[in-house]
């Protein structure tokens, strides 16, 4: 007797994330296809013909994780989409691209165990059902509530730039660089009469979501 097994198209850059998120779901019952980057995600598509896409909204290699979702949404709008991500929403992430109708999202900070994956894959494969929306919660991220300006900016204090090089790098004044970092010291509870000792625990938070960033030199 032939058992019908659900396929889940996995994309996820970080090898780690990637091989734990396929064995939640290989242990669910699904069926799974791991990809790296969107690009071989495009590839496998039509072989694969999965019923749900996983995908990561910020993936080291364009198209990112959004883009990814609409071309296959545009290809087939039955598929079943859940975006994960360590940036505590979609909005955060500044990916420039909107997420397709229907489409699940989850902050990585909330996959404790495989329940929550598959709750927002079945959320997104009920027509009756809304799609699972899990931003950061409570100790989730340390930039929980931070706007996409504010995270970029916490990116190159962690690369150790002067708010002059920041200043530089966005085209913008000292002055508007100095209120964006007051901004988002108050976002992160960091007092900013202490601002050398404020930098090093802004970069600590971005570094502890996310990694260390990679030199744009």
């Amino acid at each position: 007797m032939h058992v019908f097994r659900r396929r889940a198209l996995l994309v996820e850059d970080d090898a780690f994330t990637r091989t734990l998120l396929a064995e939640m779901l290989t242990g669910r019952g699904f069926e799974t296809r791991e990809c790296a980057s969107s690009r071989e995600a495009l590839e496998e598509f039509e072989e694969f013909d999965p019923d749900v896409l996983v995908v990561d909204i910020q993936l080291e290699r364009p198209p990112n994780g959004a883009q990814l979702a609409q071309a296959l949404h545009a290809r087939a709008p039955y598929l079943g989409i859940v975006v994960i991500s360590q940036y505590p929403s979609p909005d955060a992430a500044n990916v420039n691209s909107p997420l397709p109708p229907g489409a699940a999202f989850v902050h990585k900070g909330r996959i404790d165990s495989a329940d929550i994956v598959v709750a927002a894959i079945e959320s997104v494969m009920d027509d009756r059902a809304a799609p699972s929306t899990l931003p950061a919660g409570e100790g989730d991220s340390p930039l929980r509530g931070c706007s996409a300006a504010q995270i970029e900016l916490l990116r190159m204090i962690a690369l150790g730039y002067s708010n002059e090089r920041i200043a530089r790098e966005r085209s913008t004044t000292l002055r508007a660089v100095e209120q964006l970092v007051h901004r988002a010291y108050e976002r992160l509870g960091l007092a900013a009469d202490h601002d050398g000792n404020a930098r090093v625990l802004a970069a600590r938070a971005y570094v502890t979501a996310f990694g260390l960033p990679a030199n744009d030199a």
